[in-house]
């Protein structure tokens, strides 16, 4: 996880400011992964602490320290599984004008920030504006929606972006080892919409496989059996990992279908997402026409949007499949 989170331009971005020594007092991460979150928080604060790379005895100390939660210049919140409340943020404002132990930096890590209560924000006001000498806070959400806008303006919001299939895959792999097969790994993280959080969920679950098979079944309906289709998959919890899915099964088609104009161009074939499919793949290029599946992902775009703002779900995914099979056949 740490590889791959050093690797993005919001890492990046700290670091350099870091090196310049021009580091904000207050920071909003924003990452998209809640199972992931607090671990991504420990990965960034490390830079505030100068041992992110442990190069030294006393860098792997304060490294290992943060790790486990027990550094004293560096209090999280809330306690693990539980809200953000006004009682956190009250011990914060208790602890802030406490000198640090170590050294000359004190920092509060928030986790989990977009589920706190307005309560509990508006408490944090005072100090995120002028906080004491030397105090920093880093604060953690999987999306800026809850957060509330007078914190906004007063946060340096840094959002990390969706990760690559390849990376998640690879990353699947070496956390995993032999538990699964390579196939199991690719299904997860073209499923996961970039987030490997999402990806680590499924293939713990193996929700992954019964959400292929309704991704195909979606996919491949007629306007006749839709509604049942959808009535027997509408209720599932991973709303978000079977739209990815949908992109991801549209996109490949789109694929072979250019391929299969494209005499002997089998370049287009190695950017397949889930080669492990390629035969259901090829009858869902072979039902659907070009500009349908070059439509399929706008409204897929337009789905995944209306689902963040809460849309009845089932309607949601009936009315995307429809719009793409309208498209043409």
């Amino acid at each position: 996880m740490q590889t791959l989170l050093k690797q993005t331009r919001a890492y990046g971005l700290i670091k350099t400011e870091e090196a310049r020594g021009g580091l904000s007092h207050a920071y909003l991460l924003l990452f998209d992964d809640a199972r992931n979150l607090r671990s991504a928080l420990k990965t960034f604060i490390k830079l505030f602490f100068n041992c992110s790379e442990e190069n030294t005895s006393e860098e792997k100390r304060r490294s290992g320290l943060i790790d486990s939660e027990t550094f004293s210049d560096c209090l999280f919140f809330p306690e693990d599984g539980k809200k953000f409340m006004v009682e956190d943020a009250e011990r914060i404002t208790e602890e802030s004008v406490l000198k640090p132990v170590e050294g000359e930096k004190k920092a509060f890590v928030i986790s989990g920030f977009d589920f706190a209560t307005p309560a509990a924000q508006n408490k944090l006001l005072k100090l995120l504006e002028e906080p004491p000498e030397g105090v920093v806070f880093l604060l953690g959400a999987c999306t800026a929606y809850p957060v509330l806008p007078t914190v906004l303006s007063r946060v340096k919001t840094i959002e990390v972006s969706p990760f690559e299939t390849a990376e998640i895959e690879s990353c699947l792999a070496r956390n995993y080892g032999g538990r699964y097969e390579m196939n199991d790994y690719e299904l997860c993280a073209a499923a996961s919409g970039g987030s490997l959080g999402m990806a680590q969920d499924m293939l713990d679950s193996g929700a992954y496989k019964e959400l292929v098979g309704d991704a195909f079944s979606l996919c491949l309906s007629t306007p006749a059996t839709l509604p049942k289709i959808v009535k027997k998959v509408g209720d599932t919890k991973r709303k978000k990992e079977l739209l990815s899915l949908l992109r991801i099964l549209f996109r490949d088609a789109l694929l072979l279908k250019t391929a299969s104009l494209q005499t002997g161009n089998a370049s287009l074939l190695q950017n397949l997402s889930l080669k492990s499919e390629i035969s259901r793949l090829q009858t869902l290029a072979k039902t659907y026409s070009l500009p349908a599946l070059v439509f399929a992902q706008e409204a897929i775009s337009k789905a995944e949007k209306e689902i963040t703002f809460n849309a009845y779900f089932p309607q949601c995914v009936e009315l995307l499949v429809a719009s793409v099979q309208a498209k043409g056949k």
